[in-house]
């Protein structure tokens, strides 16, 4: 799958009313214009290709909302989800399915060790040597982006770089 990179989203600049969709209650201009890698809102399940509808979060939380913006696109079909950018309509990254949100968590608890041991806390310093690592963009260098596969190859290149330690 190839993500597209779009930059900041022209609605931030434009004089209009901005009109949220349904159910989210406003999309911020400000919120907006911090996205600085926007991708596009999901059409079609990344993982089934099946319909997205964007919702409440507590469509999977059993009925209890997380969050000050609980709001995700979900698969109708598959039940996988992302969420959004607070005070917006912009996906976090790409859809995923309880495996691929288990293997991202796996591997980004390598990645913060590493960002820690190795890095000293320059988150900026270690996701630009994980996009080399990984032979990916910056801009698209972020858990949320990975698929299964590309959390786990994550994953493994953090373990490599702790040694002993992983």
């Amino acid at each position: 799958m190839s993500i597209t990179v779009l930059g900041v989203d022209p609605r931030s600049r434009s004089k209009q009313k901005l009109q949220a969709p349904a159910p989210l209650p406003h999309v911020s201009r400000r919120a907006l214009a911090r996205v600085r890698d926007r991708i596009a809102p999901p059409t079609a399940c990344h993982c089934c290709r099946g319909p997205v509808k964007l919702t409440n979060n507590r469509d999977i939380y059993a009925g209890q909302s997380f969050g000050e913006w609980p709001y995700v696109y979900r698969c109708t079909q598959c039940q996988a989800y992302v969420g959004l950018h607070p005070d917006t309509d912009l996906p976090l990254g790409i859809m995923a399915s309880k495996e691929t949100i288990k293997a991202r968590k796996d591997a980004k608890f390598l990645f913060q060790r590493l960002t820690k041991e190795r890095f000293a806390n320059n988150r900026t310093a270690a996701y630009a040597w994980l996009a080399k690592a990984l032979g990916i963009a910056p801009s698209i260098c972020h858990f949320g982006m990975f698929g299964h596969d590309q959390a786990d190859r994550a994953a493994d290149v953090c373990r490599a770089q702790l040694g002993s330690r992983a």
